[in-house]
């Protein structure tokens, strides 16, 4: 049974566009919320780059439209797009956001108590719902469209999937 909403940041958007698994998301997830300024981000200012054609096209996620002005920590220690995606959780009620950038990433999750998933935590996710076999080849993707994952988080995700063991 799908999670209730995840509010999503353009990093990891793209990067499941590259991984060619965007529509994963709306399997786990009962509402994908997109705000506006990310929209903006993918779609106009990206326009014509990778992601912008399928971001735009894809009728299930749901636009969020700006509200009232960001609070001063955000507009100054974060990008439009992680702002406003910290913002609208937090607006809404969402408990979830999809974050890849990590000064993002802890703001949200220490200033504002959200969860955090990340685009390889959707793979894992993904995988263990069965809506994907493996996340090695979708995590290999991202990396050769040049979206960066450090070597340790690649191998941390694989171990989470089950496709690889660590040494302890």
């Amino acid at each position: 049974m799908p999670e209730g909403p995840i509010v999503c940041n353009a990093g990891p958007l793209i990067a499941l566009v590259l991984a060619g698994q965007l529509r994963v998301l709306g399997s786990l997830y009962q509402r994908v919320l997109v705000p506006e300024a990310v929209i903006y981000e993918v779609t106009d200012a990206g326009s014509g780059r990778v992601g912008a054609e399928e971001i735009a096209s894809s009728s299930w996620l749901e636009r969020v439209p700006a509200g009232p002005s960001l609070e001063p920590l955000l507009a100054k220690e974060l990008g439009p797009g992680e702002a406003a995606v910290i913002s609208a959780a937090h607006r809404l009620g969402a408990k979830l956001v999809l974050i890849d950038e990590r000064r993002g990433r802890r703001i949200a999750e220490q200033a504002y108590g959200l969860r955090v998933k990340g685009s390889a935590g959707i793979l894992i996710s993904a995988k263990r719902a069965g809506l994907i076999t493996a996340v090695r080849p979708c995590l290999e993707a991202m990396r050769t469209h040049g979206y960066y994952l450090s070597q340790r988080l690649f191998e941390r995700a694989l171990e989470e999937a089950g496709e690889i063991s660590l040494p302890a």
